[in-house]
């Protein structure tokens, strides 16, 4: 990249002159590109500007147009972007960390890949818009419409998400630690196994909402909705419940320490206050008791062997109880056991928690004895030995069968670039750099399996035939917006999966793999080409066009002779990718 210094007035007096003044004069010199750090520019119309590569940190760039702009790798670090309309406006690469776009239309612009690390996005509508491959720690989005996104596994923490809409939104395993969602309303969010660790969340509404496995350790949670919620096996480690409504709430396997709550409300309309004294919420309705057993060394097989006999023996010892394994971590020089009292029978619970404390712990030093001693560990490994003789062959009998089913039936992708020989040494470093930024995201958002690149090639492949053909309109997309040729082909049929001696790693092969690289070849550059196959499994979902095409083979693939023409379509995708799943 060579970099032009161009003075700020100069650059004013072009941009000034419109879009395609500015254009031009970049054009001719192609290459280069303009440092405008800390330019202001004003209720401009720069509607088409090509901004791409363009330096403009710290710029004020305010209530311009700038619809279909480009601006491809810009760098906006710190930028004030407040007001504009970006409507289609191509944001591929560009990095607006800590940059301001508050206010601002985004209306079907390009923003994957995009850096908003610490950004200011507050009051902006994303529908429409695939953030899943964005990186939104610490992100600004106060007010901000997030509906119907596809946010699951996200990470989101430290992000300022205070009223924020959340309608049809997957957050389901995401994470929002330390981040702000004052007064959001949640009620028509997935939220299974979110973390919400020490986010405040004052006055939210959970209402009606299923938060099974829901992490709120430390979390401010006054004032919170919890009516009609299911919350079964969720966490609330220190958190503050003061204020908080349980009409009908389900409690099951929640689990309550160091619980903070002066009063609760648990009738229907929340107006009649239930008061507790220190520990009494915790201790009242707290039914996630444990036992911990800590090991001085890390677990090998022979003792984990030995604790489904140990909670054999505690529930023996104490009729009517129900304890299961929880949980084996590890730890600095050890490993810790944590064993759950789902049942405590007619005991007082903590009662029962600390005699079944002293019992487990009394066979754990017998456990931590037998560690120590030769013969013991000896006859306990025979003893596992014949269970493994017994039981293993099955087991590998059966993870072969799963496995070669799995393996007979794969959708494969192959994607070729356009003019990559003809690239010279600079540019094809740069080039290459960029597309594997702009690939990578895209194929763990779709999970694809056994990447592949070659030269100018790529191969993929997926279980589902929707997903891989998503992926590849995609790739397709996010590419050709950023300026590269390429084709594609998607086969669905079987592959076997083998060592390549060469690169030490997985590979693919059989006709399906041939076919979907001889129908790439024959597709128009910037073209998705699918086969029949393909088109069958997925045309009843909506999400794509299909046009009917021919093409001819110009070599032999399984059955199919050279010259023999093929039925296949060319794909268009129809709807957002977060509607596939």
């Amino acid at each position: 990249m060579i970099l032009l210094n161009l003075s700020i007035g100069e650059a004013c007096e072009l941009i000034a002159k419109g879009p395609k003044v500015w254009n031009a004069w970049r054009k001719k010199r192609k290459g280069y590109y303009p440092v405008l750090d800390g330019i202001e520019l004003l209720d401009l119309d720069l509607s088409g500007i090509d901004f791409s590569g363009v330096s403009l940190r710290g710029a004020i760039i305010n209530r311009c147009d700038l619809t279909a702009a480009s601006l491809i790798s810009a760098l906006l670090q710190e930028a004030n972007l407040q007001n504009n309309n970006l409507t289609r406006a191509r944001m591929i690469a560009a990095n607006l960390s800590e940059a301001d776009l508050s206010g601002s239309v985004l209306t079907k612009a390009n923003i994957l890949t995009t850096n908003v690390r610490g950004a200011r996005l507050d009051k902006i509508d994303f529908r429409g818009h695939d953030l899943q491959g964005l990186d939104l720690r610490n992100v600004s989005l106060k007010g901000a419409d997030l509906s119907d996104q596809l946010l699951t596994r996200s990470d989101l923490c430290g992000a300022k998400l205070d009223k924020c809409r959340f309608d049809n939104t997957d957050l389901s395993s995401a994470n929002l630690s330390e981040a702000s969602l004052v007064g959001v309303d949640f009620r028509k969010t997935n939220l299974r196994g979110a973390n919400f660790r020490k986010a405040n969340l004052t006055k939210a509404n959970f209402a009606g909402n299923h938060l099974e496995e829901t992490l709120f350790d430390e979390a401010i949670l006054r004032g919170c909705d919890f009516r009609r919620t299911t919350i079964k096996n969720a966490n609330f480690i220190g958190a503050d419940l003061t204020g908080g409504l349980f009409w009908e709430t389900d409690t099951i396997n929640w689990t309550l320490t160091r619980i903070k709550c002066s009063y609760a409300y648990w009738d229907k309309r929340g107006k009649q206050k239930t008061y507790y004294g220190n520990h009494d919420f915790e201790r009242i309705y707290s039914d996630a008791l444990s036992i911990e057993l800590r090991y001085p060394f890390r677990l090998t097989a022979n003792e984990i062997s030995t604790l489904p006999i140990l909670i054999e023996h505690l529930k023996a010892s104490q009729w009517g109880t129900s304890i299961r394994l929880k949980s084996i971590q590890d730890q600095a020089g050890g490993s810790l056991v944590v064993l759950a009292l789902d049942e405590t029978g007619t005991y007082n619970p903590s009662e029962l928690r600390d005699l079944l404390q002293r019992e487990a712990s009394a066979i754990q030093m017998a456990q931590i004895t037998m560690h120590q001693d030769p013969k013991i560990q000896q006859e306990l490994k025979e003893a596992i030995a014949d269970i493994k003789e017994t039981f293993w062959p099955r087991l590998l009998e059966l993870a072969a069968e799963n496995e070669q089913e799995q393996a007979r039936n794969l959708t494969i992708l192959f994607m070729d670039l356009k003019g990559f020989s003809q690239w010279k040494d600079e540019e094809l470093t740069q080039k290459l750099a960029l597309f594997r930024g702009l690939v990578k995201p895209i194929l763990n958002r779709w999970n694809a399996g056994h990447p592949n690149m070659e030269g100018d090639s790529l191969r993929i492949t997926f279980g589902n035939a929707t997903i891989g053909l998503a992926c590849a309109c995609m790739l397709k997309n996010v590419l050709v917006g950023a300026g590269f040729e390429l084709r594609v082909g998607v086969e669905l049929g079987e592959v076997s999966i083998v060592h390549n001696v060469v690169t030490n790693q997985p590979d693919l092969e059989g006709t399906a793999v041939s076919m979907a690289a001889r129908i790439e070849s024959a597709g128009e550059p910037g073209e998705v080409l699918a086969t029949e196959k393909v088109c069958h499994h997925t045309r009843h979902r909506g999400f794509f066009e299909f046009t009917p095409k021919q093409i001819t083979l110009t070599k032999s693939v399984g059955n199919k002779k050279k010259g023999d023409v093929i039925e296949c379509y060319s794909v268009e995708l129809l709807k957002s990718p977060q509607d596939i799943h």
